[in-house]
């Protein structure tokens, strides 16, 4: 028997579980075996689908694409918003490799803008 957790979509095997057990997700989220999917569901089987997130070279490409064309968070942030609710796990993907390759081209712009207005300023002063 399986668990699926209804927050971020891992499956759990149950089958060594009695009716009443409960348990912690990995993302935090206590389970319990038995009556909660049932009564959550109707009394019907669940049926959730699992989310397992963004493939290993689809989050590459959004990591590169949101440091290097500048649309690209703001897309991502739509995409966030869009699927946040059906794809906690996806959106959860979107949403860090969206921000940290923002917030890296933001530091590295800085540095760059402190780097040009320190060589500028050596040249005014005739160092160059």
């Amino acid at each position: 028997m399986e668990l699926t957790c209804p927050q971020c979509g891992t499956v759990y095997d149950v089958s060594q579980y009695s009716a009443g057990h409960t348990f912690s997700c990995q993302c935090g989220h206590t389970l319990e075996v038995g009556a909660t999917e049932m009564a959550a569901t109707g009394g019907l089987p669940p049926i959730v689908a699992s989310d397992p997130g963004l493939p290993g070279f689809v989050k590459a490409l959004l990591f590169f694409g949101n440091m290097c064309a500048w649309p690209m968070p703001i897309i991502s942030l739509i995409a966030w918003f869009l699927i946040r609710d059906t794809k906690p796990r996806t959106a959860d993907d979107v949403c860090k490799y969206t921000w940290i390759p923002f917030v890296i081209f933001i530091l590295l712009s800085g540095l760059y803008v402190v780097f040009v207005l320190g060589i500028s300023m050596l040249g005014e002063a005739g160092g160059f």
